[in-house]
């Protein structure tokens, strides 16, 4: 605590920060030399914005612990739900012996870890951009190393995003484990069942027919294929966007149950329930040749730009037959793909009408893109975006009603 003397001058207190007492002309120098006072205040704001950064870098060890602790129990439905979400894998893949492809595995996950660098490196150089171009700061560089400083040193946001990444890593572990298990657990026998159900809501006619104006487009398959990868980079984007930001809402604890929750309900139970393996699996079960021009119009596609689905369905099936050293699991009923992007739609459309708009764009061209690349039925995307919307609304009401305390509604 600051002391109080009859003489004393005035003294600087931030937080339980205090400083020995300054004189007049120590806290406005630039007034006593016949400047700007408004210019003067501001420099000092700036300048005592930096003390709270210095001392927790300092080490306020005490104190972070007591955020982190705090953090720890507002995530306490996210953490129990990871957790059990994956003593259920651990259970799972003791029963089937079933373990994820470590190598496939290992190749996303450099994949993905490129994506994020890449992503941060954009963001950076259009950060600097901005500040250089637009703000005209006169050391940009300096000001935006500044802003990050301040970013990574905020305890609550720190201490959100290792709780939310945390979790997602744990869950995500699980998942893959999960998923490898469905074809062991219960052989594929939906699969025509679904692609029949989709020629009868499509008017008789298989949905990729209607799609083959796109299908016979090497370019156009090129780009949908794009799109469908980068799935992956905004599923990464927006875990660590939810995870790290500052404010515990309860908009980012429905988003994280959410995702956990369809990948579980949709991708484990349900896919358990209706076992299919996709189109591009339909001849080599021996159902006949219903794909077959589809996925030769994938092959002319592929002679003209790579197409990056045929290579990995070929590694899932290798790995399905036992060609490879495990399997990170074929699924088709429902789309996760499809059910992930409508979850990134409801959340981006809380957020911003911009952001929403786009991300229900970019849904509606996983959809086409699952059926086009012969990923899905179109039966299972419907599934998978009724799914998600299902369990977002579920989720949401929860949450209104046990909703953990120090969570704010919005």
């Amino acid at each position: 605590m600051c002391g109080e003397r009859r003489d004393a001058r005035p003294t600087a207190c931030i937080g339980r920060i205090c400083t020995v007492p300054l004189a007049k002309s120590q806290i406005f120098p630039l007034m006593d030399r016949g400047s700007n006072p408004l210019q003067a205040i501001s420099m000092r704001m700036e300048q005592a914005a930096t003390i709270p950064t210095r001392s927790w870098a300092a080490g306020d060890a005490r104190g972070f612990r007591r955020v982190m602790a705090a953090a720890a129990w507002r995530h306490r439905y996210v953490h129990g739900l990871a957790l059990a979400l994956f003593v259920l894998a651990v259970v799972v893949g003791r029963h089937t012996g079933n373990m994820p492809d470590t190598g496939a595995l290992a190749d996303f996950g450099f994949y993905l870890i490129v994506a994020l660098w890449a992503g941060c490196c954009g963001f950076a150089i259009v950060r600097l951009a901005w500040l250089a171009a637009v703000e005209r700061e006169r050391a940009p560089l300096s000001a935006m190393l500044r802003s990050f400083r301040r970013f990574f040193a905020d305890r609550e946001r720190i201490a959100n995003g290792l709780n939310g990444i945390a979790a997602f890593t744990v869950f995500a572990t699980a998942f893959a484990v999960r998923k490898g298990a469905i074809a062991i657990l219960s052989p594929f026998t939906w699969d025509k069942d679904l692609s029949t159900a989709g020629r009868m809501l499509h008017f008789g006619r298989l949905p990729y027919e209607w799609l083959w104006w796109i299908a016979q487009s090497p370019l156009a398959v090129r780009l949908f294929n794009l799109a469908y990868n980068f799935w992956f980079v905004v599923l990464i984007a927006s875990m660590f966007v939810v995870a790290i930001t500052r404010r515990d809402t309860r908009l980012r604890h429905q988003y994280m149950l959410s995702l956990m929750l369809v990948w579980a309900v949709g991708g484990f139970f349900v896919a358990m329930g209706f076992s299919s393996a996709g189109p591009c699996y339909f001849a080599d079960l021996g159902l006949g040749g219903d794909y077959l021009p589809l996925m030769k119009a994938l092959d002319a596609a592929n002679r003209v730009y790579p197409i990056w689905a045929l290579s990995t369905q070929k590694m899932l099936w290798s790995g399905y037959i036992g060609s490879g050293a495990g399997s990170i699991g074929i699924s088709a009923f429902p789309s996760i793909h499809v059910a992930t992007a409508v979850l990134f739609a409801l959340y981006a459309s809380r957020r911003s009408r911009v952001a929403g708009a786009l991300m229900w764009a970019f849904a509606a061209t996983i959809m086409v893109g699952s059926v086009v690349l012969a990923w899905h039925y179109a039966v299972d995307g419907y599934a998978g975006a009724l799914i998600s919307l299902t369990i977002w609304k579920l989720t949401g009401r929860w949450l209104d009603r046990f909703s953990p305390e120090g969570v704010a509604k919005a």
